[in-house]
């Protein structure tokens, strides 16, 4: 065998080794703080070893992880994470929905030359200026409350 030939056949071993040994890696599950699922194959704090390198479940004592934890369990799995998603989501749709009612009334009672409420016979009871301006900053902080992010809910 020719040295050039060796030298070939050594790359190309290392290469497969090199691509074997890059397909099989951890896989760990973390909750962020608004508890929805993230899979990776970083570990980061708080995270959980779901699959090792060699394609077991952590603490299965060896058992193929397909095995070990089921496929009913995977699923549900991917069922609660896909749940929370859709609940995320529609969260965030609602507090759009109240940022964009929140900075309309704002705006109104900024623009308003005078501000009333009306009675019960429908009759206009005009306000303060002090009444109009505590009026405004409450508008103002419910516009905080909503539109900010980490705001109240």
């Amino acid at each position: 065998m020719s040295r050039t030939t060796m030298y070939f056949s050594l790359l190309a071993g290392i290469l497969l080794v090199g691509a074997l040994a890059s397909a099989h890696a951890d896989v760990y599950r973390w909750v962020d703080k608004h508890g929805v699922v993230h899979y990776t194959d970083e570990w980061r704090p708080g995270a959980t070893r779901i699959v090792t390198a060699t394609g077991t479940a952590s603490g299965s004592g060896g058992v193929p992880a397909s095995t070990a934890t089921g496929g009913r369990a995977a699923s549900q799995q991917i069922e609660h994470a896909a749940d929370q998603r859709a609940v995320h989501t529609a969260e965030a749709k609602l507090r759009a929905e109240r940022c964009k009612k929140a900075k309309s009334v704002y705006q109104q009672l900024i623009f308003a030359r005078r501000l009333y409420t009306v009675g019960k016979n429908g009759q206009r009871h005009y306000m303060s200026d002090a009444q109009a301006d505590a009026a405004r900053v409450k508008a103002r902080a419910r516009v905080n409350q909503f539109c900010t992010p980490g705001g109240g809910a």
